[in-house]
């Protein structure tokens, strides 16, 4: 039998555990709860530095942090939007790298039904392997390790 979603059948799969769906703008990401190691609130507007998509947060010596903001597309963004309020950070990540968002919902034992991303949809670097719905809404599934640029992740 063929891979159904290489195939374009739907597969599907109901999974109970715990979840944190993100938002930014009209993206919407479902990773799972470990992958977060913090959520904060943020009451000032990160600062451009010369690494293009990379603000900083903080102006104390030894207390700026790198804020990263993704587009709809999951691409980085050269201007820090001014609707994103509440920082995370990854299980994963080094030097308290963060991504911005302007929601961040925490579903504790929660059973979804996960959807394939049929393989023609997942593109070249295959950052999202299903989808879920979340009230009447689709939320794209990933992990931290896979959404966070390379340059921000721990070398193994």
């Amino acid at each position: 039998m063929s891979d159904p979603s290489r195939t374009g059948q739907a597969r599907t799969m109901k999974m109970r555990g715990d979840f944190v769906l993100l938002r930014a703008d009209s993206l919407r990401l479902l990773i799972p709860q470990r992958d977060v190691s913090s959520t904060e609130y943020i009451d000032q507007t990160p600062v451009a530095t010369a690494e293009p998509g990379v603000f900083v947060l903080g102006n104390q010596p030894g207390g700026t942090q790198a804020v990263l903001a993704l587009s709809a597309q999951m691409d980085l963004l050269d201007m820090f939007p001014p609707d994103r309020f509440l920082l995370t950070r990854f299980t994963g990540s080094r030097q308290g790298a963060a991504l911005a968002w302007t929601e961040v919902r925490v579903l504790i034992d929660t059973e979804l039904e996960f959807h394939a991303m049929p393989a023609v949809m997942q593109g070249k670097v295959e950052l999202i392997d299903a989808y879920v719905e979340i009230d009447r809404e689709l939320a794209f599934c990933t992990t931290a390790q896979r959404m966070l640029p390379e340059t921000l992740r721990h070398p193994d």
